[in-house]
């Protein structure tokens, strides 16, 4: 069986582009990888007619905007985005169809260590260290707008959007404490 067969390397980097993060878009069969060196490949993979359910590259792009390692990569289909976070404190929103840069968020002041964005709505939660120790959370819309933001004593290590719908729920952005709490925060 399959499950039994040793691994196959699907990509092999070069010790500069080593990978850092990744995300998938399944339904347009793109890989997205974040490298060391800041820049984001984009692999645009399709099925093979030889056998099921193997991938091939069929091509692949670069996206360049950071200077310094890529932290973390979301992808928020519905919004049709993807957004990275790096550790030269900047975040790019990303258009998934024209594969192009879109806007920046600006005004961190440290590395941005991890990003998410509700389903819903496309807003955007952005974590970047605090200067004072712990970390702060930011919230932006998808046009780019600042919401808020607070600070946290702890690590925030990852964050992730409650995705129901508006009007009938209060979401929520859960952060990932570096102590292990989880903590709510509603947006």
């Amino acid at each position: 069986s399959k499950q039994s067969e040793p691994p196959v390397n699907f990509i092999q980097c070069s010790e500069l582009h080593q990978v850092t993060s990744c995300a998938w878009v399944p339904d347009s069969c793109q890989l997205f990888t974040g490298s060391k060196c800041g820049v984001i490949t984009v692999y645009l993979n399709r099925f093979t007619n030889s056998t099921p359910l193997e991938i091939e590259v069929e091509s692949q792009i670069h996206l360049y905007g950071h200077s310094a390692e890529i932290t973390s990569l979301f992808v928020c289909k519905p919004y049709s985005i993807l957004i990275s976070v790096s550790k030269d404190g900047t975040c790019i929103i990303w258009d998934l169809n024209r594969l192009c840069y879109v806007q920046s968020l600006s005004g961190h002041k440290s590395p941005v260590t991890a990003v998410s964005a509700s389903e819903t709505t496309g807003d955007i939660a952005t974590v970047c260290d605090s200067v004072g120790g712990g970390s702060d959370l930011r919230l932006w819309t998808v046009n780019g707008d600042l919401i808020g933001h607070v600070h946290c004593r702890e690590i925030i290590c990852s964050v992730a959007f409650s995705n129901q719908p508006e009007g009938i729920s209060v979401n929520v952005i859960a952060g990932g404490l570096e102590n292990g709490v989880v903590r709510l925060w509603s947006t």
